[in-house]
């Protein structure tokens, strides 16, 4: 018989077929497709960015499909040597079906001009900075594992050349560093001449975040620790560099407990280390590193650096020069035995800070060193100060201290100190005028963990007498878990922020969180009362601005179209094309019951347009003092058939001038109070509860939260969206079938 009439046998059909079946490889895909990089970036894997990587991301190719999958896409299915009629075959075949089958994902729609901008012509710097707004943050503030931006930006690198060092400069410059095999391979990378790398990486890393217990305190297999000497000494743009332990956070109980690991010898010289042979056009260091920003805790220095040899140490070219500093459990130490008086720490510690002339940020964590003694030594030039768990803060001492200190300050977090009431708020306007963001958390963590002693040590939050003033420059305001009050001082609280709404013409953030032990009828009528009035003084009226801005400009014959049209309508006296539909309608719809009606409103048009509103205020009348330059109203015409249409008219011009919106702009004036039709629309707005005659609408507040309940504070607070009565979907169980297009099992 022929070779191409012989029939294949079973084997050679199951050898068929087994080749025919795609193989799972999980093995790196070759960038020999990726014609987006050069040579010198395909050979070269970068530190991070090849251990960040996922396997799922390939190379695309011109018509943006990976290799595997443009093969996949000619290939058949093999049929199987089971009988069509075989259940095991039919529940296999439907089984394969369904879970190949592609499910739709919704995705947002986003409006576009149809214009693609030439993204690869723009300049290197203006990449940077879209790159590091599209990317941030890298990693999670408080874990510090590696965000999935981290994973989009090496994509982004990967797929045009103009992109690769604008993408790796933002990856570069704050490198998530856990786990600690992305730090390892972050040292391997420094460590290599410069000469053989596409891009200068030392000079790229600007901040180092180390989380001490997952990157430098144990070792990792056959690397050992981490060489933190080889990380620091050639980085020549490094002004960043804070080291982070879990047992320093929240909740504060692990204070007492022992860290092993320590500030290395060999940091401080990686700091000073200066090569005599660098060449600075390589990237090579050729000065001292000159920090920015440091975190000292008492527990990573040791008694090898102890509070007594800070001042020593910031005398030091690497940190004479620091504009941030933080300092983590310092605590007044128990006087010894056979000692007279115990060292004041407070003054050593107001020493050792009053050599750094440029510094502007000052963070005390869970110390008891801020007393009375040491808050009137600290700098005068601070713009940030940050108190966080500290217990002997009290709100005289912090209010002498903004008194004399606080002139310059633009930042102020008070976070969890159990001792500090508000009673300073009545001298905040006056001691901080150029405050900007003011931060209280009044949530406080339990020393043990098994009963709860984590009540304040204070008995009144704020008496009814303590008005607080609040600076003009104030762009947020967030106060969290406030009690401790009654009802008289929650409500002068909160009418403190009504009456200081025209005086702070900057607020774009109010959170406020406010906690009454009272009656749950009461509370619901004092929750109602002030969100409502909060929430129409401060929230934002104007609409936000457009998210999406096209490229494409509109035709010129079209705008000088637009341009006529407008002189057209204000020529005839009709609405202008900008008026709301709905008001344009209801305009026309009364002038053709009354024709007269079209003459009274457009000479109040008139008169609104010479006149200047009143923006943000509530009012009967104009302002007097605005009438000067108005020309006098022509005297009104009476409709033919004798109705009182005044009234409609009014109102119709007023809903013209406010677009419906209460309380922006002055109505009309009236002429006659016995009518109803001549109430006015303020009147009405203040009898339906929803304004109040001359209050002042500040309207430009994108975040008004405000929550009053009597919800016990705790640690961790659960919500019903925390219990679940099946579990989410999305996750089914494997069966051996479920093969995805990219060849993974997860």
């Amino acid at each position: 018989m022929a070779p191409s009439l012989r029939r294949p046998t079973l084997r050679q059909n199951t050898q068929r077929a087994s080749r025919s079946k795609r193989t799972i490889s999980y093995a790196e895909d070759s960038h020999d497709d990726d014609d987006s990089l050069d040579q010198d970036s395909e050979e070269e894997p970068p530190a991070i960015a090849s251990s960040t990587r996922s396997r799922a991301q390939r190379p695309l190719t011109a018509k943006g499909q990976s290799p595997r999958k443009k093969a996949q896409k000619h290939s058949r299915p093999v049929e199987s040597s089971i009988p069509e009629n075989s259940p095991k075959k039919k529940r296999r075949h439907i089984d394969s079906t369904a879970f190949r089958r592609p499910v739709p994902v919704s995705q947002p729609t986003i409006e576009s001009s149809g214009v693609i901008p030439p993204w690869h012509t723009l300049p290197y710097q203006i990449l940077v900075d879209i790159f590091r707004y599209a990317s941030y943050p890298l990693y999670n503030e408080s874990t510090f594992s590696a965000l999935p931006t981290t994973k989009w930006l090496v994509a982004v690198a990967h797929l045009c050349k103009a992109f690769t060092e604008p993408a790796f400069t933002v990856l570069y410059a704050e490198p998530p560093l856990a786990p600690m095999e992305l730090a390892h391979t972050l040292v391997d990378l420094l460590k290599r001449n410069p000469v053989e790398l596409s891009f200068k990486y030392r000079q790229k890393v600007e901040s180092l975040r180390i989380d001490v217990n997952q990157v430098a305190a144990h070792s990792l297999s056959g690397r050992g620790q981490l060489d933190i000497y080889s990380l620091v000494k050639d980085l020549p743009r490094l002004v960043d560099l804070e080291f982070y332990h879990d047992k320093d956070n929240r909740p504060y109980r692990d204070l007492d407990a022992s860290i092993k690991w320590k500030y290395p010898e060999a940091l401080f010289e990686g700091l000073e280390f200066v090569d005599p042979l660098a060449d600075p056009a390589r990237g090579d260091k050729t000065s001292v590193c000159k920090l920015r920003s440091w975190r000292w805790s008492s527990r990573l220095a040791g008694k090898k650096y102890p509070i007594e040899m800070l001042r020593e140490i910031h005398l030091k070219p690497s940190f004479i020069g620091l504009r941030k500093i933080a300092f983590v459990n310092y605590q007044i130490p128990e006087p010894r035995k056979g000692e007279e008086e115990p060292p004041h720490h407070e003054e050593i510690m107001a020493k050792s800070l009053s050599v750094l002339t440029n510094l502007e940020h000052l963070i005390f964590e869970s110390s008891t060193l801020v007393n009375s003694i040491l808050l009137p030594l600290l700098p005068k030039n601070l713009r940030n100060l940050e108190l966080i768990n500290c217990w002997e803060v009290s709100a005289e001492d912090l209010g002498v201290f903004l008194l004399t200190h606080g002139s310059q300050l633009r930042c102020l977090t008070l976070n969890h100190n159990i001792s500090l009431r508000l009673s300073f708020l009545p001298l905040l306007g006056e001691a901080c005028p150029k405050l900007e963001v003011l931060r209280i958390n009044l949530t406080y963590y339990n020393v043990h963990a098994f009963y709860n002693d984590a009540k304040p040590a204070y008995d009144k939050l704020l008496l009814p007498d303590q008005v607080p003033t609040w600076p003009a420059t104030l762009q947020t305001i967030e106060l969290l878990q406030l009690r401790q009050w009654d009802t008289e001082a929650a409500e002068m609280f909160f009418q403190s922020l009504l009456d200081s709404a025209g005086n702070l013409p900057h607020l774009r953030n109010l959170t406020i969180q406010a906690i009454l032990n009272i009656a749950w009828r009461d509370r619901a009528s004092f929750r109602d009362k002030w969100i409502g009035s909060l929430d129409r003084v401060f929230k934002r009226l104007s609409p936000p601005p457009k998210a999406n801005v096209t490229l494409q400009l509109p035709p010129v014959t079209q705008a000088k179209k637009d341009e006529e049209g407008v002189k057209e309508h204000e020529a005839a006296g009709q609405s202008s094309p900008v008026e709301s539909p709905a008001i344009s309608s209801l305009v026309r719809r009364a002038s053709s019951l009354d024709p007269s009606l079209n003459d009274e409103i457009s000479s109040r048009r008139y008169a609104t347009r010479r006149r200047t509103p009143l923006v943000g205020q509530y009012a009967e009348s104009p302002d007097p003092s605005d009438n000067e330059d108005i020309e006098p109203l022509p005297e009104r015409r009476q409709p033919a058939n004798g109705g009182k249409v005044s009234g409609m008219a009014r109102e119709l011009a007023t809903l013209q001038q406010t677009a419906g919106r209460d309380g922006v702009v002055t109505p009309p004036e009236t002429d006659s109070a016995e009518d109803s039709d001549d109430v006015p629309l303020s009147q009405v707005l203040k009898s339906k509860g929803k304004g109040k005659v001359n209050e002042i609408i500040q309207g430009m507040c994108e975040i008004v939260k405000v929550r009053i309940d009597n919800l016990r504070p705790v640690e961790t607070l659960v919500t019903e969206a925390d219990f679940l009565d099946e579990e989410v979907s999305g996750d089914e169980d494997w069966d051996g079938d479920q093969d995805g297009d990219d060849g993974y099992a997860w």
